[in-house]
């Protein structure tokens, strides 16, 4: 069980407990990749009958008693820390792209304008494959998008109308 599940499974989020979820750490870093700070972000179906995710979450470490969160020099998790969710966004306003692969590295473009980066937090022996799942998921989120514009359907449309 990841952290993220554990949080959503410990708190008041009793209708997410149980949701299909594909989860990660990450480090919030600049567009030049100056490191900001970590971030687990998960993509959730909010019912186990939707054939895609509709749901971006997204939390940090739980901050200790000083203030300051709970990670070390080098980010990584610390077994059994605690997060505290500060995100839930449908996906419907949430654009995900691949920023940088050879860093991994993803962009995140919400509907307001605000844009932040993502690098992912893994074993290095892990990153390929990890990363990896995170560029198919992506690839279905914006190939099966229901609200994505399809070209092509509307240029044969508008070639029937014509003829």
């Amino acid at each position: 069980m990841g952290d993220l599940r554990r949080c959503l499974a410990s708190g008041e989020y009793g209708v997410l407990k149980d949701c299909p979820l594909y989860e990660s750490n990450f480090m919030q870093v600049t567009k030049t990749g100056d490191v900001a700070n970590r971030v687990t972000m998960g993509i959730a179906a909010t019912s186990p009958s939707l054939e895609l995710p509709d749901l971006m979450l997204l939390a940090r470490p739980t901050p200790i008693s000083s203030g300051r969160y709970s990670n070390n020099s080098d980010a990584v998790p610390q077994p059994g820390e605690e997060l505290q969710l500060f995100g839930l966004l449908p996906l419907k306003f949430v654009r995900i792209y691949i920023h940088d692969e050879t860093r991994y590295q993803l962009k995140i473009r919400l509907a307001n304008g605000r844009t932040f980066y993502l690098q992912l937090l893994a074993h290095p022996l892990k990153q390929d494959e990890i990363f990896g799942q995170w560029v198919r998921l992506l690839y279905r989120l914006r190939f099966y998008r229901t609200d994505a514009p399809l070209a092509y359907e509307q240029g044969n449309t508008l070639q029937r109308h014509k003829t």
